[in-house]
């Protein structure tokens, strides 16, 4: 590392983590607390990657043996450690259908920029499918929030297609191309500050190509993506304008393929809404999008009965 990308990243490391501190004072996560702990092999040497799972209970099992299984990547800009915020809908999915949920605690940045979040979300996906004996593994779906959202659409496309049943995305930010202060939301005038999204891409990327598909999935190829995918955007997001634009393409190129994409506005309603405590009408929202996801999964899992 030379001396400009070692100034570069102690700024952003101080950026960051004053961030970090504030956001404990403010608004402090909840302890998780997920019915167990699985500490996931990662491809570095010395290292796992730690998994809170949620477990379907009695009611919701229709049989013993392998389950199907919903992978969950938190929301972190890539850079916070947000890691837990997921609880309420991993377990209201472990509580209202079969499956059962592992929440991945990936690394983020600047400390781990790309691909270390990436190879990790890899990781837990190949943990998944290599074990047969403990998951249904052709019926193996993807969740994420935020750029865990964004995580969730890349690793779709990096697994043969089929690997994965269905794909749910609560407000993902597809692109990192472009400048940040330039975007608008579908209904302008609540935008989030743009200051932090660009420390945040720079954290992340580091000088990488935002045009990688493996950074901006709006990049991607469709054929890629899953077969059945419900994704979540919101009125005052400015992150719905490109994940609109991509749900629209993924419809109309997969339209021959049967590919079933469902796209819901939530409105008035801000990134993040599911966790604003401050709006009731979000978080109203943020429970009903919690309900279609699990009648998504549960539909899914009728018609493969």
């Amino acid at each position: 590392m030379g001396l400009f990308d070692f100034l570069r990243y102690l700024r952003l490391k101080l950026l960051i983590s004053s961030l970090r501190i504030l956001v404990r004072l403010v608004a402090p996560l909840p302890a998780p607390n997920p019915d167990f702990i699985l500490s996931i092999p990662s491809r570095d040497k010395g290292r796992t990657i730690r998994t809170n799972i949620y477990s379907p209970n009695s009611e919701t099992r229709s049989a013993e043996g392998p389950r199907p299984v919903l992978i969950n990547f938190f929301g972190s800009g890539f850079a916070l450690q947000y890691h837990g915020a997921d609880e309420p809908f991993c377990r209201f999915i472990a509580t209202k259908t079969s499956h059962i949920v592992l929440d991945i605690q990936y690394r983020v940045a600047p400390e781990n920029p790309f691909p270390a979040a990436l190879n990790d979300a890899e990781d837990a996906v190949k943990y998944v499918i290599g074990r047969p004996d403990e998951y249904q593994i052709s019926h193996v779906s993807l969740s994420g929030f935020s750029s865990g959202g964004t995580l969730a659409l890349v690793v779709s496309t990096l697994f043969p297609h089929g690997t994965f049943r269905s794909l749910i995305g609560f407000y993902p930010s597809p692109s990192m191309a472009g400048d940040p202060a330039t975007r608008k939301a579908p209904v302008p005038g609540r935008e989030r500050p743009s200051f932090w999204t660009k420390v945040f891409r720079e954290a992340y990327i580091r000088g990488k190509d935002a045009r990688d598909p493996r950074i901006s999935p709006v990049f991607a190829d469709t054929v890629n993506f899953p077969q059945e995918m419900l994704i979540f955007t919101a009125d005052h997001d400015v992150s719905a304008t490109d994940m609109e634009a991509l749900a629209e393409r993924i419809k109309m190129e997969g339209h021959a393929s049967g590919r079933n994409l469902v796209l819901r506005r939530m409105e008035d309603c801000d990134h993040g809404f599911d966790k604003n405590k401050k709006r009731e009408n979000q978080m109203e929202a943020g429970r009903e999008a919690y309900a279609e996801a699990a009648e998504f999964l549960n539909g899914l899992e009728g018609e493969s009965g």
